[in-house]
């Protein structure tokens, strides 16, 4: 490997300037976060997230070799760190040798999003962000068209958050900071509906999937792990819809319960490409 800078000292400036963007705060004032493993980081450099600092485990370098090019390519500054170093800086246990500071991700554009094709999916009010990044790579999963958060749910930049979504924070749109009435506004003006859960709504999953109420472009509101949506949330929603259950579990998980609407829109948006037209011709393979 090339001569690099190495951090040897757990009390060095890089190391507290590190442990610094572990808060909210920290993350705010600097506008940079934590990308933490070789998966998170060789997805924010692929997708072109400005990496103003990469450290990199020296033991553990040489596997990292093509991701520390690129990352150097794109103009951040390399660090070699020793085991303890890395252990100081790092959020996670047990390390994975490749640490990145990023800038914070950008405000993304609301109405282009909703112009886009594929479900949008809202969490509000989530608290858990373990749960805010299980949603984002599901929504990665099924080709969603993006995630927004409301101002009060977690913090997309925090380092569980990252680690929850496994790099796929970095690949499709999430956008943070946006109130349901804008959101709804947005969704209405691109002909989408807006769809709420909760559990003591009327209208099934099933049924609604069943009756073409759900589509490929469903806006879903998942509301808070304990108190569900919020009056606005419902004010604004096109159809509220309940997930069936036969057992005895009185709720699903947030993640869970998004997981489910997501793959049941992805499901909608399938069938209606491959329904015959008007005149009986069926829709292009």
């Amino acid at each position: 490997m090339p001569e690099y800078n190495r951090v040897t000292s757990v009390k060095s400036d890089k190391v507290i300037a590190v442990r610094g963007l572990q808060t909210r705060q920290g993350r705010r004032k600097t506008g940079r976060f934590l990308v933490e493993g070789p998966q998170a980081v060789t997805s924010a450099v692929a997708a072109g997230i400005p990496i103003h600092e990469l450290f990199v485990e020296e033991d553990a370098g040489g596997s990292f070799s093509s991701v520390i090019v690129e990352a150097e390519a794109s103009g951040a500054r390399v660090s070699l760190v020793t085991a303890p170093v890395m252990a100081a800086m790092a959020q996670t246990q047990t390390p994975q040798g490749l640490l990145a500071v990023c800038a914070l991700l950008p405000e993304g554009d609301l109405d282009a999003l909703m112009a886009g094709d594929g479900v949008v999916v809202v969490l509000e009010a989530i608290a858990d962000p373990g749960n805010v990044g299980t949603v984002i790579r599901t929504a990665d999963a099924v080709g969603a068209a993006g995630v927004v958060l409301t101002p009060d749910t977690a913090d997309v930049h925090s380092g569980k958050v990252v680690r929850s979504t496994a790099g796929s924070l970095f690949h499709l749109p999430v956008l943070s900071g946006r109130v349901i009435e804008e959101v709804a506004a947005a969704a209405h003006a691109h002909g989408r509906a807006v769809a709420v859960l909760g559990g003591e709504y009327a209208t099934d999953l099933f049924t609604a999937i069943d009756d073409g109420s759900v589509s490929g472009r469903t806006v879903w509101v998942v509301g808070n792990e304990a108190h569900g949506a919020s009056p606005e949330a419902r004010s604004a929603a096109d159809l509220t819809v309940r997930i069936p259950m036969s057992g005895r579990a009185e709720s699903l998980n947030a993640a869970v319960a998004a997981a489910a609407v997501l793959y049941v829109s992805a499901y909608a948006a399938a069938r209606d490409s491959q329904e015959p037209s008007s005149d009986g011709v069926g829709a292009p393979a």
